[in-house]
């Protein structure tokens, strides 16, 4: 699989990165730190005897410090409950709030020692049993369920400092924050000496990653694409191929022992507990063997037991196990294959309770289909949900597909004030517009002729409501009387009557031939062009037209088209759209003339809102608007621990080797992610976010030693982290004691300008692979060698062989 690469550490944005690419960066530096600042101004008076006291004023700078938004963290990993092979990647933290790590310093308690911005404040700690305390006074069960965390103020925390119990050496900066609730954990001295990074490897443990968002989930960022990450030092220790070893991770705030990190390794506190401010836990167990990890995960959606799963079970449709296999067919067995077909096609049997009071089933199938459906209907085909309702003769059932599209519509615009009060407005305008032409003259360009007089009588037929001075929306300039003729009537032969020479059209019959000349539609649709409450119609059903907000029964009828840890491809069905958007154009419909303005007004709404439904995502991203698809659009579902354990993960389609455009990202349900392109792509792939990228080693070990030139990377030598059949053995790479923590960083004359033989740690062996100095080795080209690949699974028709520089999870 490719590996990630470095494209720069310092000052650009995430526009420049090329697509698939990742740029490590050192750390994001804070303009000004959290805490306390004074603000002094004073000035100096020439004129004798005068003087201006200094004014002086106190503020703080306030961000988190004893516990975070969870808004702010963006992935974990191992995901929290997983159960799988851990034990060759540290876990991490990913920060959607980048500056994070950075922006509180940590104090040395030496003033010989000044603090470093460069250093981060906390550090995820990995525990193995045994090495976190039960808090005192709480049944074990129930700790080990909390993480074995204690909730209580900050300033219980801080009093509880005595000669056997270390807490840290802060000050609140206000009376709010000693009143705050935080998570305490609480562990031995030598727990806190053998785990705890130094302030010299802590740079290291932090860093920022940059990303290509084009086929993720939007976020709402500040900095769309920028993260954090805080590492842990620790190699989890696996359990047996059936019980995984539990573990629990915690972001500790360092802030207060900063005297205990200055030297080549923690310094153990004489105080026999040491109580450290949690910011972040979960829990994961770590077997011996591959589940639930990124590529076994994607590995099962393609495939069962290592058999690749057939394309069908990959379409969006009761699978085969559920569906036997239809007979031949024979005169007696007609219906058997009949519903065989029903299903096939995606189509699911439910039940109904008519108005009037019988129970049955109808076919339904949703807007997401495993085939390519015809015929699509024009806007204002349904004027009621029963208008599309389709019955069998043959079978006696009816299809409520489309009825049920049609009123799921109406009762999402009804449910949405802010839609319908703009729908009525623009209907108003319509009607308002329409009142001018009749009553106006012909000589504007593009009237209506001398028609205006009869015309003019719908008015006084009381059809049209006089409702101009009360529009609120856009209208045309009037158009003005004829002077040449003002009285002139329209002979029985007129296009707006309908009847004979003896006969009088009815107003309906002569307003619906009003709306449907050329003229009249093109001055409506100018209207609608610079009209802001059509823009915001348009935008909604454009919202429609992607599916957002549909629930997801109506997607998925049946749990089991797309159950657990499963893949479903889809075309959508615009006939389904068709009606869904019919039904919400619907609502206060309640004369024949609202109805007939609206069939004048529901294709240009339409237009308007499939370019809104194109242009959404591409304006997010600051992309240009893809062109519309000249065949059927498609997309994808994914049911999956993937998609909590992974959020971010990176959907991205082509067709002939071209990008296809993603229209829409999304989770829809806590596990479920939808996907849809503006095409039918025949090479679609998934694979791991870049921001989650893992810190760790392959299964002999080893990191290979990375070197980039632009976007070129070269792999070297091979170092040996610690071994996999003996993990406790002793490696310059980890510190003593078989913890599996790493040695980062220990040489005291670090940085040198060539690299240390032997090394003493982890920069001295990375340094001697490299062939280069330690003090080249900043934390973003330390973020390189230890970061493993991404994992990416490809789906493609006909076969896709993968070349040299991609692989399959």
């Amino acid at each position: 699989m490719p590996d990630p690469t470095v494209i720069s550490t310092t000052t650009t944005t995430t526009d420049d990165i090329p697509d698939g690419l990742i740029r490590f960066v050192e750390h994001y530096l804070p303009g000004l730190d959290d805490g306390k600042y004074t603000l002094q101004a004073s000035q100096d008076v020439t004129a004798k005897g005068s003087t201006i006291a200094p004014v002086s004023r106190n503020f703080v700078v306030s961000g988190p410090r004893f516990a975070l938004d969870p808004a702010d963290i963006h992935a974990q990993y191992p995901p929290a409950g997983a159960s799988s092979h851990f034990a060759e990647a540290l876990p991490h933290v990913v920060f959607t709030k980048r500056l994070l790590p950075w922006e509180r310093l940590l104090p040395t308690g030496s003033v010989s020692i000044p603090a470093d911005q460069t250093t981060p404040w906390l550090a995820l700690l990995t525990f193995q049993p045994g090495e976190l305390l039960v808090p005192e006074g709480t049944d074990p069960t129930k700790a080990a369920i909390a993480g074995y965390a204690a909730t209580m103020t900050v300033a219980e925390l801080l009093a509880q400092g005595s000669s056997t119990v270390r807490v840290p050496h802060v000050t609140p900066d206000t009376a709010d924050e000693a009143a705050l609730s935080c998570q305490v954990i609480s562990i031995s001295n030598a727990t806190f000496a053998a785990l705890v990074p130094t302030r010299r490897e802590l740079p290291f443990l932090a860093h920022g990653r940059e990303v290509d968002v084009a086929g993720k989930v939007l976020l709402d960022m500040p900095h769309d694409g920028e993260f954090s990450v805080a590492v842990a030092n620790r190699f989890p220790l696996p359990g047996t191929p059936t019980v995984g070893a539990p573990c629990v991770a915690h972001l500790v705030s360092l802030e207060g022992f900063g005297d205990l990190l200055n030297g080549t390794a923690p310094e153990q506190p004489p105080q026999a507990t040491v109580k450290l401010v949690s910011l972040v836990s979960w829990t994961f167990s770590c077997l011996q063997e591959r589940s639930q990890s990124f590529s076994g995960l994607a590995e099962n959606l393609a495939s069962k037991g290592g058999v690749p799963r057939p394309a069908a079970s990959l379409m969006l449709s009761l699978e085969p196990p559920l569906t036997p296999e239809p007979p031949a067919p024979s005169p007696s067995d007609t219906p058997a294959v009949a519903v065989q077909k029903r299903l096939t096609d995606g189509y699911v049997a439910l039940g109904y309770h008519a108005r009037t009071g019988e129970d049955g089933f109808a076919w339904y199938r949703g807007p997401l289909t495993p085939s390519v459906t015809s015929p699509t209907f024009p806007a204002g085909s349904f004027k009621t949900s029963d208008a599309a309702m389709i019955f069998d003769p043959g079978s006696g059932v009816f299809d409520h597909s489309l009825a049920a599209a049609w009123q799921c519509g109406r009762s999402l615009g009804l449910a949405d004030q802010g839609f319908a009060e703009a729908l009525f407005r623009v209907r108003a305008a319509a009607r308002a517009q329409v009142h001018q032409m009749t009553v106006g003259g012909a000589d504007q360009p593009g009237g209506l002729g001398d028609a205006h007089e009869a015309l003019a009588s719908l008015f006084a037929a009381g059809v049209l409501d006089q409702i101009g001075a009360a529009s609120t929306g856009q209208v045309l300039p009037r158009i003005r009387r004829s002077a040449s003729d003002p009285n002139a009537l329209r002979a029985p032969s007129d296009p707006l009557s309908a009847g004979s020479a003896g006969e009088m059209p009815s107003p309906v019959q002569r307003l619906q031939t009003l709306l449907g000349q050329p003229e009249t539609s093109a001055a409506l649709t100018d209207a609608l062009a610079d009209n802001a409450d059509a823009a915001a119609v348009a935008a909604w059903l454009g919202q429609l037209l992607l599916l957002e907000g549909i629930p997801f029964d109506h997607l998925v009828p049946d749990a089991r088209m797309l159950p657990a840890e499963s893949l479903r491809f889809f075309y959508v069905d615009q006939g389904w759209l068709s009606a869904l958007i019919d039904g919400a154009l619907a609502i206060g419909l309640g004369t024949s003339e609202a109805s007939a303005v609206q069939d004048l007004l529901s294709a240009d709404l339409v237009a308007m809102a499939q370019k809104s439904a194109l242009a959404a995502r591409a304006t997010a991203l600051g992309l240009p608007t893809p062109p519309a698809p000249t065949g059927p659009t498609s997309g994808l579902l994914i049911r999956s621990a993937l998609v909590t354990g992974w959020p971010g993960i990176v959907v991205a389609g082509t067709l002939a080797g071209a990008p296809v455009p993603l229209l829409r990202v999304d989770i829809v349900e806590p596990n479920v992610l939808v996907a849809i392109f503006d095409g039918v792509p025949d090479t679609v792939t998934i694979e791991q976010p870049h921001e989650g990228l893992v810190f760790g080693v392959d299964d002999a070990g080893q990191i290979v030693m990375r070197t980039v030139n632009g976007p070129v990377i070269t792999n070297g030598a091979e170092i040996t982290i610690y071994d996999p059949d003996a993990p406790t053995t002793a490696f310059v790479s980890l510190r003593a004691g078989g913890s599996r923590v790493l040695n980062v960083n220990t040489d005291p004359a670090y940085p040198a300008q060539t690299p240390p033989a032997p090394p003493v740690d982890l920069l001295g062996l990375m340094a001697q692979g490299l062939s280069i100095g330690t003090a080249a080795i900043t934390p973003a080209t330390f973020a390189l060698q230890m970061v493993s690949g991404p994992d990416l699974i490809t789906f493609a028709t006909p076969p896709h062989a993968p070349d040299a520089s991609e692989a399959s999870a």
